[in-house]
């Protein structure tokens, strides 16, 4: 059950009638309340479903979204693989696909049907918050007048409106590269380990 929506009177657009500090990130963005289900509750992953509450927390922490595995130095860089859409990543891209790590990009492009085949990947050095991607609401009725999710920078005219679903990040210091390259660099031994640990931690959370 969704809940319910209203005009706040403490910000300037969109809030809950039961409204949270939970409910907003850092920037005061509303946020949906996906349902946080226990472990034992937990069916089989949806890979074309993404959770915002979890999306949220490791796009702001450029955690790894397979594994959850911090890069290895929090200043990055850090590595994005995304589909091909028309060429290499570019400087100044706007992405809600959070980073991965070097296995599990590997894993990403040869079991996810949106990439397999036509994916693209680069190192970034930064990756600030630019915005959100979610649902508009009427002002007046309080309903969606969009059916897909639509991106809106923090501070723009649309963001009070919104119920963000995704974290928005804006590219930089792109430095485009292919998987083949980091596995070589990666080492397949070491990727082998890898393998086994992302398999014994999606073994566990069945």
């Amino acid at each position: 059950m969704e809940a319910p929506l209203v005009v706040s009177r403490r910000h300037a657009g969109l809030g809950y009638a039961d409204e949270t500090a939970y409910d907003r990130d850092s920037f005061g963005q509303l946020w949906a309340r996906p349902a946080l289900r226990p472990h034992h509750r937990r069916g089989r992953p949806k890979p074309h479903t993404v959770h915002p509450y979890r999306q949220r927390r490791v796009m702001a922490d450029m955690l790894c979204q397979v594994c959850t595995r911090k890069p290895p130095s929090p200043d990055g860089p850090y590595l994005f693989l995304m589909r091909d859409r028309s060429g290499p990543v570019m400087e100044g891209e706007l992405t809600a696909s959070p980073p991965v790590c070097v296995p599990c990009a590997v894993i990403s492009v040869q079991l996810c049907p949106e990439i397999r085949g036509r994916h693209v990947c680069a190192w970034v050095d930064q990756a600030p918050a630019w915005g959100v991607a979610g649902l508009v609401y009427d002002a007046d009725t309080l309903r969606p007048v969009s059916e897909k999710l639509v991106r809106a920078e923090y501070e723009g005219p649309l963001a009070p409106w919104m119920v963000a679903q995704r974290q928005v990040v804006q590219l930089g210091g792109v430095r485009p590269t292919d998987l083949e390259t980091e596995v070589a660099a990666f080492g397949l031994d070491r990727l082998e380990e890898e393998f086994k640990r992302v398999a014994a931690m999606v073994g566990a959370g069945r």
